[in-house]
């Protein structure tokens, strides 16, 4: 009957600890996921501005050179640009956009900040869309330095908080 017990604890502490340890990791895969959206946009800003390629062809190179989750948002706005008729550049990135928050990490300043090029994307000039992505990217580069900031007192936090929180509920249940 004891080792039952030690069992429980064993399971109890140890499922707590496996879920911080999972909420630690977030930190740093948002730290990255913002990286790899800047270096995508910088990619499609050079698609559509030096190389002059149609949206729906840069979103689809710059969803192959995006890393997963991010490639999501390109790859589903390529798509839905080339299968949709009659639909809009902002339509089809809110519609990357919503496929991305399933899969990603990000916050919600972060896709606040990503919401915002709806309206923007294929709207204007090459020289017009160059300076939004490169401000577009700059925007990026303060959240992905705040983010590289939190991974540490965050991991700390989660990791160490779920192995303390399993402890806490066998305390309470003995």
């Amino acid at each position: 009957m004891v080792w039952l017990k030690t069992l429980g604890i064993c399971l109890i502490i140890g499922g707590f600890g496996v879920w911080g340890l999972n909420g630690a990791r977030r930190f740093s895969r948002r730290a990255a996921q913002l990286k790899d959206l800047r270096m995508a946009l910088g990619f499609l800003e050079k698609e559509i501005i030096y190389m002059h390629t149609p949206l729906s062809r840069a979103l689809e190179r710059t969803a192959r050179f995006a890393k997963p989750p991010v490639n999501t948002l390109f790859r589903v706005a390529s798509l839905h640009l080339h299968n949709k008729e009659g639909a809009t550049a902002a339509e089809a990135w809110l519609l990357g956009l919503q496929n991305l928050i399933k899969s990603g990490d990000l916050n919600k300043a972060d896709l606040g900040i990503l919401q915002a090029v709806a309206p923007q994307l294929g709207l204007s000039d090459a020289t017009e869309q160059g300076k939004f992505f490169r401000l577009l990217q700059e925007e990026l580069k303060i959240l992905e330095e705040q983010a590289a900031q939190d991974v540490e007192s965050g991991q700390k936090i989660w990791s160490y908080g779920g192995f303390i929180l399993g402890t806490v509920i066998v305390l309470l249940l003995l």
